[in-house]
């Protein structure tokens, strides 16, 4: 079984293909502030974001189940905070400069427990 498409069904996919790579790149590739994003959470609500800032109240924690996660806030030249979660240990320590990377979340709900505006971060840049 071939599957065949018209000209004008393969412009479209590739013409929605391309829309939706450049929305995802305009806010992956920009960095931008704690403050921007506590100013519009909803805008980057579930979005990926690349926020600046240095790295205070840092805890190294391991689960029940023996995972290894960290927390921390990350604070902007404005003084703002976010909440930070990241698998493992990074070497970060308290002050410290860092570009962090991951999925933003207004609200997020673990267990009985409610974490507002905190970034899922898979990346962190020393």
């Amino acid at each position: 079984m071939s599957l065949k498409y018209t000209p004008r069904a393969l412009f479209l996919l590739l013409f929605l293909l391309s829309f939706f790579l450049q929305a995802h790149n305009t806010l992956a590739g920009e960095k931008i502030t704690v403050k921007e994003i506590l100013s519009n959470p909803n805008k980057y609500d579930g979005q990926e974001v690349t926020i600046p800032g240095k790295a205070t109240k840092i805890k190294p924690r391991t689960s029940k189940k023996g995972n290894d996660y960290t927390t921390f806030t990350l604070n902007d030249e404005s003084g703002k905070g976010m909440n930070i979660f990241t698998r493992g240990h990074p070497l970060i320590t308290e002050g410290q400069k860092v570009t962090v990377t991951g999925i933003y979340q207004k609200v997020k709900r673990v267990g009985r427990h409610t974490v507002h505006n905190e970034v899922k971060a898979w990346n962190i840049n020393r």
